[in-house]
């Protein structure tokens, strides 16, 4: 049975996963009062087994291995979605066409010195913005941005790490979705004319330091960047896919 929940003690059955990390993380930050965000549970036998979280039409998904794929494939073709982000395997079960995919990376703790870097405090948006969509990342419009940051910025469920060079933004990465057990990093990205100065290498390294007491996970973009988060601590755990 798939239920709407609305209580975040319902999700305490949640391990220490990049997927829960974002429901916790949205439901912290919207709870399930708002009209645009939407939070279910698949129990079987009383035990639950999968968790679905919807805002604007873009789903997230975390499936057990015991979860009830045909029930959870009904379900979603019910209640639709624009997207939906997974594990690959799991929207392989569910005969999902996969649009992006990559790997899963989890932070394993790194001796190594990594480069320094100032971390900024205080940061202009409207720049961070244009640091992002500069290099690639689809972020819709301005003002979706900044509700959507300032939300989860204010809940305590993301954090940023910055730095600036010649009187720019210059580089970033987020700790994107925190939830009670595990944290998924992301939205790295480096000024084309700022790179190879190891800022993404000292801002990730930072950022899963700061939360290695959680489970802290990040999404490739590519998988050629398996490498270059290797060297920070790294390991390949899975596969993610967007739906």
């Amino acid at each position: 049975m798939v239920s709407l929940i609305n209580e975040k003690s319902q999700l305490d059955f949640l391990p220490a996963d990049p997927f829960a990390a974002r429901i916790t993380a949205i439901f912290e930050t919207y709870g399930a009062s708002q009209s645009f965000a939407f939070f279910w549970v698949q129990t079987i036998g009383g035990v639950p087994t999968a968790a679905v979280s919807r805002v604007d039409g873009s789903a997230t998904l975390f499936c057990a291995e015991n979860a009830d794929y045909e029930e959870l494939s009904s379900f979603l073709s019910a209640v639709g979605f624009s997207d939906i982000t997974c594990r690959a395997d799991c929207a392989e079960r569910l005969g999902l066409p996969i649009k992006k995919t990559s790997f899963i990376v989890r932070f394993c703790g790194n001796e190594a010195e990594l480069p320094a870097a100032d971390i900024l405090n205080d940061y202009d948006k409207k720049e961070l913005y244009a640091l992002l969509t500069e290099c690639g990342f689809e972020l819709g419009d301005y003002g979706s941005f900044l509700a959507d940051v300032c939300a989860r910025l204010a809940k305590g469920t993301a954090s940023l790490a910055a730095v600036q060079s010649g009187g720019e933004l210059s580089a970033c990465a987020f700790a994107l979705f925190e939830g009670e057990k595990s944290v998924l990093l992301g939205a790295v990205a480096t000024r084309p004319s700022a790179r190879g100065r190891g800022y993404a290498s000292a801002l990730v390294g930072s950022l899963a330091n700061e939360k290695s007491e959680k489970a802290v996970f990040l999404f490739c973009r590519n998988d050629s960047l398996a490498d270059f988060y290797h060297k920070i601590g790294f390991e390949i755990c899975g596969r993610w896919a967007v739906c």
